[in-house]
């Protein structure tokens, strides 16, 4: 979880710690990031948007307070699309 004290906010702090997180999964070679953030966080979507994040995917009632969020996925490597649809056909063994 992240969060930023209020009286904080819009001094880049979290983008700078974000950044970091993305720095430290890429050296350690992650294949991608993966998160999710309540769909009413509209500065965190901008955020996550603005850092390269994709939308994946709603997740309805995702909270335990009812409320529901978005996946979002920031690939960090290049993908050989060849080899992807060879997974996704089930021809690698």
């Amino acid at each position: 979880m992240l969060a930023v004290e209020s009286s904080f906010r819009g001094h880049g702090i979290a983008t700078a710690l974000v950044q970091q997180a993305i720095d430290a999964m890429t050296k350690r070679n992650a294949d991608e990031i993966v998160l999710e953030t309540e769909e009413s966080n509209t500065p965190a979507m901008r955020l996550y948007e603005r850092l390269g994040f994709l939308g994946s995917k709603k997740l309805h009632r995702y909270y335990l307070n009812g409320n529901s969020a978005y996946r979002l996925v920031l690939p960090l490597r290049s993908v050989d699309f060849d080899i992807a649809q060879d997974y996704l056909i089930g021809e690698v063994s």
